[in-house]
């Protein structure tokens, strides 16, 4: 029968706990280099479709492991408490991290379904990428640190993601002088990047539930 306190199965959930934080923090950077090669390649003007495809069915693999060893560490120390909520938290966060991939797939896939967009004023994807790109590392700090406050920045910095979102749309709607495939190819990577944002907000939810037990979502 299983004591959960006793100091062998203890040191041996602390260990898997550890491995676990690990693949977690292998998903994270490879889910913010997705991100950052996505929306450099939509401004530059370079396909990066493979590459980016690459690391999204890498991330989907990781994904399936750190599921495997969650489900073990729940059915074979049944932890209590904050251990259980970060381990069962670790799967959702995994899966908002393939959400990242995802749609740094979809941004990169912009150039190759539109063609020619070299010329198209990006200066609007520049702005809101450089927001979504601090929130993406923020969620990371915060989820890797338990840091509620920086989770909680997430929030407002959300709130100007869709500000911008709602502002370019109407914009670009109303401007009739610009090629039509510049307008379509910024607004499906605002769009994508305004998805991106939600789920950093996402983790930033799962921070708070980890700490203190009271879940948004």
């Amino acid at each position: 029968m299983f004591i959960y306190n006793s100091g062998r199965l203890r040191r041996l959930l602390d260990i898997g706990i550890n491995n676990l934080a690990n693949m977690m923090h292998d998903m994270s950077e490879i889910a913010q280099e997705c991100v950052t090669t996505a929306i450099d390649s939509y401004i530059n003007d370079e396909d990066v479709v493979n590459y980016v495809y690459s690391k999204a069915q890498q991330l989907t693999m990781l994904k399936d492991e750190v599921n495997d060893l969650a489900i073990e560490l729940i059915i074979r120390y049944q932890p209590l408490a904050r251990d259980l909520r970060y381990i069962s938290s670790c799967i959702e966060v995994a899966y908002d991290f393939v959400r990242f991939a995802r749609y740094a797939y979809d941004i990169a896939q912009v150039k190759t379904q539109l063609g020619n967009i070299a010329s198209c004023d990006k200066e609007i994807i520049v702005r809101i990428s450089n927001i979504v790109n601090e929130m993406l590392v923020k969620s990371i700090h915060a989820f890797n640190n338990k840091d509620v406050n920086i989770a909680a920045i997430l929030v407002d910095m959300d709130d100007q993601v869709d500000s911008l979102y709602r502002m370019s749309l109407s914009s670009m709607m109303n401007n009739k002088d610009v090629d039509i495939r510049c307008i379509l190819a910024n607004l499906l990577v605002i769009r994508y990047l305004e998805r991106i944002a939600d789920h950093t907000v996402y983790v930033g939810e799962l921070v708070r539930y980890i700490v203190s037990g009271e879940r948004i979502r």
